[in-house]
């Protein structure tokens, strides 16, 4: 990956700004945006994160943001394009205070999302749980 000195020299010469965004939008008080429940030792549904019609343009998926509470046990993260392609998973174990788990990379380099393509997430663990979710996307690039 790119030193930051090399990324401003990129932007300068062709003319690009990288912006970075949460998505979705995150409501006051609330830590992550789109609520996913993982099923009881199964995957639970797929849950809209972005739209298909949400980004015109190319996108990297840089981190995500986690917010739950609940039993003490592990949770796998399952991140799609369209429901269909996978992406990433990620792992995590949470208490029973747990609440704002903060900000996952989203991998050791940010996912490349093509023009609108809709991006979604599944969760699984021993139990039923709710898990907000949320990414932090650049686009400009």
């Amino acid at each position: 990956m790119a030193d930051n000195y090399t990324r401003k020299v990129h932007n300068a010469i062709f003319g690009l700004t990288p912006t970075y965004t949460l998505y979705p939008a995150v409501a006051a008080g609330t830590v992550a945006g789109t609520v996913v429940t993982s099923g009881a030792g199964a995957w639970g549904a797929d849950k809209e994160l972005i739209a298909a019609a949400g980004i015109a343009t190319e996108y990297w998926v840089c981190a995500f943001d986690l917010d739950t509470a609940g039993a003490a046990q592990g949770y796998v993260i399952d991140i799609e394009v369209a429901g269909t392609t996978h992406v990433t998973s990620f792992r995590f174990d949470v208490t029973a205070v747990t609440a704002n788990l903060s900000r996952f990379p989203a991998a050791p380099f940010p996912i490349y999302v093509v023009a609108s393509s809709q991006l979604t997430a599944r969760a699984a663990g021993v139990a039923a749980k709710v898990i907000g979710v949320s990414t932090l996307v650049a686009t400009g690039y």
